[in-house]
C-alpha cells in the first residue's frame, strides 16, 4: 500500500502544545469552598439557595459553595439554614424533625434554632454542662418574592440585604426559577460579560433563538460604578439605535433587557426580562437562580414569553438545560450547551481571547482583584452603602429613532448615542421608583426629539 499524500497542509503541532492540556484551572477565581480566596470572597455576599416552594414540611437538603446544608420552615414559618450534621453524634438533618422555632433531630432529639444554637437535648440528665459551647453552623436566610438569599460570611462583615429596584417594581410579576449546572460557576458567569456569544450562539449558528436583529454585531461600551458595572449593547436597526443595557455586578448578579424585543418604534427605558444570580454548588456544580419578569406592556410583541414554563428546573427561553434530546443540542446548542462543554472547570491556559473577550477579561480582572483585597483584610463595596432606599438598576432596552446622519461615521454616532444614553441613565440614580422611570423617560424622548430637530 501506498501512502495517502493528499493530505491538507496545515500546521500540525499537537505534540508541541500537548503541556497546554495538561495546565491546571484558575484556582485563584474558581474554587468556593471555606476558606479558598475566592470562596471567602464570595461568602461576602448575599446569594440565592433555594426557590421557597421547594422548602415544605421536611427539611431540604443543599449543596452551596461547598458546604452540606439542611434549609427548612420552623412550623412559626421562618427559614432556617443549618450544616447537615447533628453536633452530637453527626446524624444528619435532613431526617430532622422541624417543629417551632427550630429542627430536632431523631437520633436523639437535641434540638437547634434556625442561629444553631442548642434549645434542648433531652436524652441527657439534668445538669450536664455538654452542651455548652456547642451548636451547628447556621446562616441567616432572608425570603423575598419566591427566593430564599443566605449571607454566609462573618458576622461582622454582613451587609444589609440588598434590594434592587426591579425586585419592587408595580406591574411587574416576578417568577423564580433555579436550574442547576454540571460546571464551575465561573463559567456561567461570564457568559453574561460576552456579548458577542449572542451574535453567533443565539442567532447565526443555526437559527434565531431570539430575533433576527441580534445577527447585527454590536457596539460595546463598558461603564463602571462604585458598585458594579453595567455596559451598552448597540446596533442599528435601519432607522432605530437600539440599547441593550446589561447590569453586571460582582459576584454574580446580571440583569439584561428583554428576551423577545422587536426593534421596530421607539422603546424608552424597557426594563429587564431577567434578574439573576450563580450560585456555586462546589467547584464543578453551580446554578442560575433568576426571577422571570413579565410586565403588562408591549415587551413580548410576538407573545413568546410563557409563564407557566418558569419554575425549578426550567425556563421560558431555549438552551438553558440539558432537557433536550442529545442529537437536538448538537445541532441547535445554546448556552447551556456553551458552558458546560467547557468542562467540569474550564483552563483559562488553553483559551485564546481577542477582542470580542475584552469583557470576560475584564471580568476577571476586576475579580480577581476583589478576591485579593479581602484576602489582605479589606472589605467589600456592596450597594446598600450608596442608597437608602431601592438600589437603581439599568439593565432593560432603549430604542431610539436616530437615522443615519448625511457625512457622519455611523460607528461614531452610535457611540455617541451610547455613552449619552448611560449618563441619562446615571443622571437620575437619585430618583425613586416610578418618578426615576418617568423622568428617565422623558429625558430619552427629548434626546431623540432633539436629533429630529437638528435635521429639519
Amino acid at each position: 500500500m501506498t501512502a495517502d499524500t493528499n493530505i491538507p497542509q496545515g500546521n500540525y503541532q499537537g505534540h508541541e502544545r500537548q503541556f497546554i492540556w495538561h495546565a491546571e484551572p484558575d484556582l485563584e477565581l474558581t474554587q468556593v469552598g471555606p476558606g479558598t480566596p475566592c470562596g471567602e470572597y464570595l461568602r461576602r455576599h448575599w446569594l440565592p439557595v433555594a426557590m421557597t416552594d421547594q422548602v415544605g414540611d421536611l427539611p431540604y437538603r443543599i449543596r452551596i459553595m461547598g458546604e452540606d446544608l439542611v434549609l427548612f420552615r420552623e412550623t412559626g414559618g421562618q427559614l432556617g439554614l443549618v450544616h447537615l450534621h447533628c453536633a452530637h453524634r453527626n446524624m444528619s438533618l435532613e431526617f430532622g424533625i422541624i417543629e417551632a422555632g427550630g429542627i430536632r433531630c431523631s437520633y436523639h432529639g437535641w434540638k437547634y434554632g434556625i442561629d444553631g444554637q442548642i434549645l434542648e437535648r433531652p436524652c441527657e440528665p439534668e445538669g450536664s454542662r455538654l452542651k455548652e459551647g456547642t451548636c451547628v453552623g447556621a446562616y441567616p436566610v432572608v425570603e423575598y418574592k419566591g427566593l430564599a438569599f443566605a449571607y454566609m460570611g462573618p458576622a461582622e462583615h454582613r451587609p444589609p440585604f440588598p434590594v434592587f429596584d426591579t425586585m419592587d417594581e408595580e406591574g411587574d410579576e416576578m417568577i423564580p426559577f433555579l436550574i442547576e449546572s454540571p460546571c464551575n460557576w465561573l463559567q456561567i458567569m461570564e457568559n453574561a460579560w460576552d456579548p458577542f456569544h449572542t451574535v453567533y450562539l443565539h442567532t447565526k449558528a443555526v437559527r434565531s433563538q431570539f430575533t433576527d436583529a441580534f445577527a447585527e454585531m454590536p457596539k460595546i461600551e463598558y461603564f463602571e460604578r462604585d458598585y458594579g458595572d453595567f455596559y451598552t449593547n448597540t446596533r442599528r436597526v435601519d432607522d432605530i439605535i437600539w440599547l441593550r443595557i446589561h447590569d453586571q455586578m460582582l459576584p454574580s448578579f446580571t440583569q439584561n433587557g428583554g428576551h423577545f424585543p422587536l426593534p421596530e418604534k421607539s422603546l424608552y427605558f424597557g426594563r429587564c426580562g431577567l434578574s439573576r444570580w450563580i450560585t456555586p454548588i462546589d467547584d464543578t456544580h453551580a446554578m442560575v437562580v433568576a426571577w422571570r419578569h413579565f410586565r403588562d406592556v408591549d415587551e413580548d410583541p410576538r407573545g413568546l414569553t410563557d409563564r407557566n414554563e418558569v419554575g425549578f428546573g426550567k425556563t421560558d427561553f431555549y438552551g438553558q438545560t440539558a432537557d433536550r434530546p442529545y442529537e437536538q443540542r448538537q445541532r441547535d446548542p445554546g448556552d447551556y450547551d456553551a458552558w458546560v462543554s467547557q468542562g467540569l472547570t474550564n483552563v483559562h491556559k488553553r483559551e485564546h481571547t481577542g477582542f470580542s473577550d475584552r469583557g470576560v477579561s475584564l471580568v476577571r480582572r476586576r475579580l480577581r482583584k476583589l478576591i485579593r483585597k479581602v484576602m489582605d483584610g479589606g472589605t467589600v463595596t456592596h450597594p446598600t452603602e450608596g442608597f437608602q432606599g431601592p438600589i437603581p438598576t439599568y439593565g432593560g432596552d432603549t430604542m431610539l429613532r436616530i437615522p443615519p446622519q448625511p457625512g457622519r461615521d455611523d460607528d461614531d454616532l452610535i457611540k455617541e448615542v451610547a455613552h449619552k444614553v448611560a449618563a441619562i441613565y446615571m443622571a437620575h440614580d437619585e430618583l425613586q421608583g416610578q418618578q426615576r422611570a418617568d423622568s428617565l423617560r422623558q429625558a430619552l424622548r427629548d434626546y431623540e426629539k432633539s436629533w429630529e430637530e437638528s435635521r429639519a
